[in-house]
């Protein structure tokens, strides 16, 4: 055997061919530069949506630490320390409060606190942004945030520059003037002042009366239950912890799967066909070669050189131009969706490294193997096959005898499926990028404001007075709202009405025999067992308490019809007498869970309640029922807290109106439901109540819009929409690039074929009607798919939308799937005539001489 001796002459061919298929190698590199783009894009964009919204929740939530645990002992600490599962551990110390008013008479909202090393730099650091200066170190040092500057007159601070405060510390009221050492822009609802570990010991704060833990776990939620397991507290300690639980479903594991799939699969399609299309072009050719002693193997690393070269110039522009996304439109895209200033989520763009290197790695990959088939079927093709070959011809000849063999449609038919590998590549892209899009409206769709209000809000706009909230309130509750500022909401046009939520502290007479089946049930899972102390040393200390007037809790005003028959439906074995629940006679308890219900045992049994207010006297109230957390959700009552922490003792007791008045002619109003007409109408209303709220002299309460709400659910839904119909988008431009090369490919190779039909007889006319049909069938096929494969997909979707969001009710896009097949249509059916004409224009004699292209 000679050794074949033409690797030169191979190369020759190589560079001949690249500079005769520009138009190939034009398509070609496009192919591979959307694809690149495509992959590096929506991942850059995902992940860099993914890591803002991580850091919204800690901006939210003010650090990065897992759990806290208030006024530790230094046993506690330690044990806390050598936990392994326990990253770090910091500490803070709330100081106090300044005690100064605006030009309106309203009390300032800052807070000082201290905050040591690891509290600082690796808690809380992550959770501002733009700090300048040092955190103080000297006792007359303090660093405030953006806010706090803002409420005290300071629009242009500098470093070092004295600020006299008045405020309140543990020690009680206090004049000093401060020296600034920094600044920083922080996301919390009020202002943040912090001062050195020096004044600190100087104050007297020590960690067991005044300080706080804060740790940062290994893994949540597991290890918040392991360190409440692990560590001993006492009686009015508990830890506090973000434990946030993840839950998923097959079926939104099964749409992830196949939205990445979707991406994947349609930059394959498109480089594949682009090869595929092009290798069949050049059949003849490929097989003149072989006439020449060119091996297969020569011709595969004829076809795979060639794809290396479009890859080398594709790939590191799809990543240039993605790069320019990431680092240019990424920051107006999220400013955009987050307004700056006004969110916890400015722009801030993520740098990973990673994501181009894979986005490189897999367009390399996705070229290597989508040019590995087309080289075999260059590398088989035999002389003798090649000579007798037309450019997409399909292998095998059927032989049909048919009466309507002529007739046109028949023939666009045949044409279509001449070549099914090819046929299927065009359905499969324009399936592919027109059932992500409806997947990803789908999902965008079944999210909308007002139900994402109804999911995190009672009302449209919801009044609290967080005196109640406080988990210790010392001091008596000074009145926040009164009844003239309820009727000016009342007054303003557009409301639906105007709830109002009464509550007042009672003390709860201590008697052992109504309480008795409620404690014995509180004491198994209280401090006092796990503390060693018996039943009987629990009673003696909570006769202490109430002794002191301290035994007792909220109460707070019901007047929900449709709670309480809810709650007779769902316990039917222990109904509550409702009539008898409105004329004040009763009350309810509450609250328990599945699992542990102290409350439920007060049924039956009297309760002695005497209000905390000048004309308190002591009322019966018969308890006939309690709550459930599922039973009765009203954010306006859920964060009541407690006067004093005392362990057994219900946590809250509901009456109605009439109930109220028996109680005392003087309870407070804690809580204020406000519901519109018209959504539309909402930023007005907003706009009126903030007026309204400006005449209030008093500072202890906050009030919680729906148009926040409506904002943060715009904000979130445009990254979404953005995102998913970018992606989207995307596969619908490769799906019709797909086709339109397709027809541009195959109308260019059967010009001859077109003019041999002329010769015979046949009109252009005709032949721009085959070809109209051969588009018809595409998109007729691809709707089918839509359809059938496409709705079952939606189905996916429409089962998994309420695990993505506990809001979301999914509406199939009717109207997006109408516009989408109709626009599939026009394409379709006018992509191939156009083409046609613009090869048409040679004479039948010109065409037919040129037969061998």
């Amino acid at each position: 055997m000679h050794a074949n001796r033409n690797k030169k002459a191979v190369k020759r061919v190589e560079k001949g061919m690249m500079k005769a298929n520009r138009i190939r190698n034009l398509f070609a590199v496009f192919a591979i530069i959307l694809t690149t783009f495509m992959i590096t894009t929506v991942f850059s964009l995902g992940i860099n949506y993914a890591e803002n919204m991580k850091l919204m929740q800690v901006r939210t939530a003010g650090t990065t630490a897992d759990v806290s645990l208030a006024m530790p002992t230094k046993a506690q600490e330690q044990q806390i320390r050598d936990l392994e599962y326990v990253k770090t551990v910091g500490t803070q110390y709330m100081v106090g409060s300044v005690a100064e008013k605006n030009e309106e008479g309203r009390e300032l909202s800052i807070v000082l606190q201290y905050y040591d090393n690891t509290e600082w730099e690796e808690h809380y650091q992550e959770a501002i942004k733009d700090l300048e200066g040092k955190y103080p170190s000297d006792e007359n040092e303090i660093m405030l945030s953006e806010d706090a500057l803002s409420q005290l007159g300071i629009t242009e601070p500098k470093l070092n520059m004295e600020i006299p405060l008045s405020y309140l510390d543990k020690n009680g009221q206090q004049e000093r003037t401060f020296t600034l050492s920094g600044w920083f822009h922080s996301y919390t609802s009020m202002g943040m002042g912090f001062v050195s570990e020096t004044y600190c010991k100087n104050a007297g704060y020590t960690m067991e009366g005044d300080g706080v833990l804060s740790l940062s776990m290994n893994k949540m939620p597991d290890d918040f239950m392991r360190i409440q397991r692990d560590v001993e507290l006492n009686e009015n300690q508990s830890f506090s912890g973000a434990v946030s639980m993840k839950s998923s479903s097959g079926s939104v594991i099964a749409m992830e799967i196949l939205l990445v799939f979707f991406i994947i699969g349609s930059g394959y399609l498109l480089i594949y066909n682009v090869l595929y299309i092009s290798i069949s072009k050049d059949t003849r050719f490929y097989g003149l070669m072989k006439t020449m002693g060119t091996t297969q193997a020569q011709i595969k690393s004829l076809v795979k050189s060639q794809a290396v070269k479009f890859a080398c110039i594709g790939i590191p522009i799809g990543i240039l131009l993605a790069t320019v996304v990431s680092f240019g439109i990424v920051p107006f895209v999220l400013n955009q969706g987050f307004e700056e200033g006004k969110s916890m989520m400015d722009a801030e763009v993520f740098f990973h490294p990673l994501i181009y290197i894979l986005s490189i790695l897999f367009s390399a990959i996705t070229v290597w193997i989508a040019c590995n088939a087309p080289a075999k079927a260059a590398a088989k093709i035999s002389p003798v096959e090649a000579l007798k070959f037309q450019n997409f011809a399909p292998k095998k000849m059927k032989s049909r005898n048919s009466t309507n063999g002529g007739k046109l449609h028949v023939m666009a038919f045949h044409n279509v499926f001449r070549d099914k590998k090819r046929a299927i590549l065009v359905f499969m892209s324009l399936f592919m990028g027109i059932t992500m899009i409806l997947g990803v409206n789908g999902v965008i769709r079944s999210m909308n404001a007002e139900n994402f209000i109804k999911a995190t809000m009672d009302y449209h706009f919801e009044y609290s007075d967080i005196q109640f909230e406080q988990p210790e309130q010392i001091n008596k509750e000074v009145p926040q709202f009164d009844e003239h500022f309820v009727d000016q909401i009342k007054q303003i046009d557009g409301i639906k009405n105007v709830d109002t939520h009464k509550t007042v502290w009672a003390g709860i007479a201590f008697d052992e025999a109504a309480l008795e089946a409620f404690m014995k049930i509180k004491y198994e899972d209280s401090g006092y067992k796990a503390d060693g102390k018996s039943y009987d040393q629990m009673l003696t200390a909570l006769r202490g308490y109430a002794d002191a007037g301290e035994y007792g809790c909220y109460i707070t005003t019901l007047d929900n019809d449709e709670v309480l028959e809810e709650y007779n439906a769902n316990h039917p074995d222990k109904p509550i007498d409702i009539e008898a629940f409105k004329r004040g006679e009763t009350a309810i308890s509450g609250t328990d869970n599945d699992y542990y219900t102290p409350n439920a045992a007060l049924a039956g049994n009297t309760l002695t309640l005497t209000a905390d207010s000048t004309d308190g006297k002591a009322t019966d109230f018969l308890i006939d029922g309690a709550f459930r957390y599922d039973d009765y959700e009203d954010r306006l009552t859920q964060g009541i807290g407690r006067r004093k922490h005392i362990e057994i003792v219900p946590n809250i007791i509901f009456v109605s109106e009439a109930g109220m008045e028996r109680l005392t002619k003087e309870p407070i109003i804690s809580a204020i439901g406000v519901d519109i007409k018209d959504l539309n109408d909402l930023e007005r209303i907003d706009s009126e109540l903030q007026a309204i709220n400006s005449t209030l002299t008093t500072s202890e309460w906050q009030m919680k819009s729906a148009v926040n709400q409506k904002e943060l659910f715009e904000q979130t839904n445009y990254s979404l929409s953005l995102l998913g119909n970018g992606a989207a988008v995307l596969l619908i431009v490769i799906g019709l690039v797909n086709f339109v090369n397709v027809m541009l490919t195959g109308v260019v190779a059967r010009k001859n074929e077109f003019a041999i039909m002329e010769s015979i007889g046949t009109t252009k006319k005709q032949i721009r009607k085959i070809l109209t049909l051969e588009g018809g069938i595409y998109a007729l096929i691809s709707t089918l798919l839509i359809m059938t494969f496409g709705n079952a997909f939606l189905l996916l979707v429409a089962d998994a939308v309420p695990h993505l969001a506990n809001y979301a009710v999914f509406e199939y896009p009717v109207a997006l799937v109408i516009g989408l097949i109709a626009a599939i249509f026009v394409i379709c059916l006018s992509v191939p005539a156009i083409v046609y004409k613009a090869i048409s224009d040679e004479t039948v004699i010109e065409r037919l001489r040129d037969f061998d292209n």
